[in-house]
């Protein structure tokens, strides 16, 4: 055994820096095998979160994206706790997932006691590959998480209908289709396939386009119009989407559709609208004349 390995065992593994990092945590970054082993044999509580901001040394592998370490980690550690959380409430993988760490997420994945939760989805669906992606949707529903918020986050993201339709699965069930769902598809951007899907095969919102609001009484045209998603309006209004409708407070489409744009100014349109903007206000006007 080196000197230098000597020395740094006879530290305890888990002494902080001035910044919360740990030795161990160090020989982690540096990929120091023998030395993470080394304190590992000394009983090293490898669970220990930290006071800084309570990473712990498998999160902080996660978070170097070293897959080797990891899997050394994983093979090593007999009481390795891969679940547990930092302050912000983050698991390894959702660090894993967020920062697009395929190999990981897979390895973390052949892990029966991986909690999976809809934080690591929604940040790993730009990220992750759609095969891994659709493992930890799997996961995540045979957990009993939520079915609901897993549509619902999916109906609102831009080109994202098969993970949607993967998602809903059951598809003798259309209740599992609600409302929600429709309206948060209505305020995506670049999601229309998901709208059309919804209007017609998924959930048969078309008979209900003008009927299915929120709480304040909006409708899908109306979020659609506030979020500035003129394909999603247009999509709409073809399909008998009604622009005369009020919400609770007394406001149509139209409206949300001139609040959504603000340049700042107190309310004082300095500047012009954006033209996507002047676009919806054309075509809201236009079918609200006829």
């Amino acid at each position: 055994m080196s000197l230098n390995l000597v020395s740094s065992i006879d530290k305890n593994g888990n002494t902080e820096d001035k910044y919360g990092v740990t030795h161990v945590c160090h020989a982690i970054k540096n990929g120091n095998k023998g030395l993470i082993l080394a304190y590992i044999q000394q009983g090293l509580d490898m669970n220990y979160r930290n006071s800084v901001d309570g990473v712990t040394a498998f999160i902080r592998a996660c978070n170097t994206g070293n897959a080797d370490i990891v899997k050394f980690l994983l093979d090593h550690v007999d009481n390795l706790n891969i679940n547990i959380t930092d302050k912000c409430g983050h698991s390894a993988l959702d660090y894993s997932c967020q920062y697009g760490y395929n190999e990981i997420v897979h390895l973390l994945l052949q892990q029966s006691e991986l909690q999976v939760k809809l934080y690591s989805i929604q940040k790993g669906s730009k990220n992750i590959k759609v095969n891994i992606l659709k493992e930890l949707i799997d996961r995540y529903k045979t957990q009993g998480n939520s079915i609901l918020n897993l549509l619902t986050f999916f109906a609102k993201e831009s080109a994202s209908l098969d993970l949607l339709q993967y998602a809903f699965g059951d598809k003798t069930n259309p209740n599992i289709l609600t409302d929600d769902i429709f309206l948060s598809a209505c305020q995506g951007q670049n999601n229309i396939d998901t709208v059309q899907w919804l209007l017609n095969e998924g959930g048969g919102f078309k008979s209900k386009i003008n009927t299915c609001t929120d709480a304040k009484g909006m409708t899908g045209l109306m979020h659609a119009a506030y979020n500035q998603s003129y394909s999603i309006v247009k999509l709409l209004l073809e399909n008998g989407a009604d622009p005369h409708i009020k919400d609770h407070n007394n406001y149509d489409a139209l409206y949300w559709a001139e609040i959504s744009y603000d340049d700042g100014a107190d309310y004082m349109r300095v500047r012009d609208p954006p033209d996507i903007v002047v676009n919806i206000i054309q075509i809201l006007r236009e079918y609200i004349s006829h």
